[in-house]
C-alpha cells in the first residue's frame, strides 16, 4: 500500500464520528470547567500544524473545537479522500495533528491544572454522542442552528448565514460567533436578534438599517464598546444598561423617548440620538456626564 493510502486510512479512522465526538466532548468539558490553561497547553501541542492560543478568558476556544467538532467530520473526511485520490501526501500530513490529541482524556489528566477556583458554569452543555452542539443557552436550546425566524425578515443568525454562505440552509455553527471581534450586518433585513447572544467577545457591532425592535438579546454582550443601531424601529433601550463597557452608541432615527439606561453607563463617550423624541432634560443630563451627544 502506498504511504498516502496508509496515512489516509489512519486519518479516516481518526476522523470517525465516534472519535471526533470523544475529542470534542473532552475539549468542551475543559472549557465548561474553565480549565483554560489546560486547553492552552493542549493547543500548544498542536503548534507544528496549527497556531492556536487560548486566552485566560477562554477566547480562542472556537479555533480548537472547530478542528474536531463532529459537524465538520464529513467535510474533513471528504478532503482526506480527495487528497488520497490525487496522491497529495503533503495535504494529508496537515491532518496529522489529530493523532496528537486522540488520547485527550489521558493528556488532560496528566496536565497540572492551574485553575483551583470552583466556578459556576455559565452554560448548559449538550454532550450527547451524536448531533451535539457547542453549547446551549440556559433559556433557549440551540442544536447547531438557532431557531428560524417566523417573521418576514431574518433573525440575526439567519442574516449571518446569508452573509457567510448566501443562504439560510447551510449550517453556521454558533461557536464561530464567539470569537468575532467585529460584526457588520447593516441593512440585512433583521427583525429578530436571536443568535446575537453568542457574540460574547464582540467589541464593535453594526446593526443599522434593519427592523429591530427588541434589544433584550444584547444584554449579555458586556464587552461591546461600539454599537450602531441607527435606522431601526426601537422604542425601549433598557437592555443597553447592561453594556458597561460601551463607549459609542448610535441610536439615530428610531422611536426612543427615554434614554435613562444610557445615564448608567460610566464608560459612554458618544451618543447619536438624532431623529428621536428624547426630552431635553435627559440630553442635558447625559452631556453633564461628559458624553458628546448629537440630537
Amino acid at each position: 500500500m502506498h504511504k498516502s493510502e496508509t496515512l489516509s486510512a489512519e486519518l479516516l479512522e481518526a476522523y470517525s464520528e465516534a472519535n471526533m465526538n470523544k475529542i470534542s466532548r473532552n475539549l468542551i468539558r475543559l472549557y465548561k470547567e474553565k480549565e483554560f490553561e489546560k486547553l492552552n497547553i493542549i493547543s500548544g501541542m498542536l503548534s507544528e500544524w496549527v497556531e492556536i492560543v487560548i486566552e485566560p478568558d477562554g477566547k480562542g476556544f472556537s479555533k480548537i473545537i472547530s478542528l474536531y467538532h463532529p459537524d465538520r467530520g464529513e467535510y474533513f473526511r471528504g478532503l482526506i479522500t480527495e487528497s488520497t485520490r490525487q496522491n497529495d501526501h503533503s495535504t494529508l500530513e496537515k491532518f496529522r495533528h489529530i493523532f496528537v490529541i486522540q488520547d485527550i482524556e489521558e493528556i488532560s489528566a496528566n496536565i497540572e491544572s492551574y485553575e483551583d477556583i470552583d466556578y459556576e458554569p455559565e452554560y448548559v452543555w449538550d454532550l450527547k454522542d451524536s448531533g451535539f452542539s457547542y453549547f446551549q443557552d440556559k433559556k433557549k436550546k440551540h442544536r447547531n442552528k438557532v431557531q428560524k425566524s417566523s417573521s418576514k425578515g431574518y433573525s440575526f443568525y439567519e442574516a449571518m448565514q446569508i452573509r457567510q454562505y448566501g443562504d439560510t440552509d447551510t449550517n453556521f455553527p454558533t461557536y464561530y460567533l464567539e470569537d468575532m471581534d467585529e460584526v457588520e450586518l447593516s441593512e440585512s433585513e433583521i427583525d429578530d436578534l436571536d443568535g446575537v447572544e453568542y457574540c460574547i467577545h464582540t467589541i464593535s457591532m453594526d446593526l443599522s438599517g434593519n427592523s429591530i425592535t427588541d434589544l433584550s438579546p444584547l444584554a449579555s454582550l458586556e464587552r461591546l464598546q461600539e454599537l450602531n443601531l441607527s435606522n431601526n424601529q426601537i422604542e425601549y433601550i433598557d437592555a443597553l444598561g447592561n453594556l458597561w463597557q460601551l463607549k459609542s452608541i448610535d441610536l439615530a432615527n428610531n422611536s426612543i423617548d427615554d434614554i435613562s439606561p444610557l445615564l448608567e453607563i460610566e464608560t459612554l463617550e458618544y451618543a447619536d440620538l438624532t431623529g428621536n423624541k428624547v426630552v431635553l432634560s435627559q440630553i442635558k443630563e447625559l452631556r453633564d456626564l461628559g458624553v458628546t451627544v448629537d440630537c
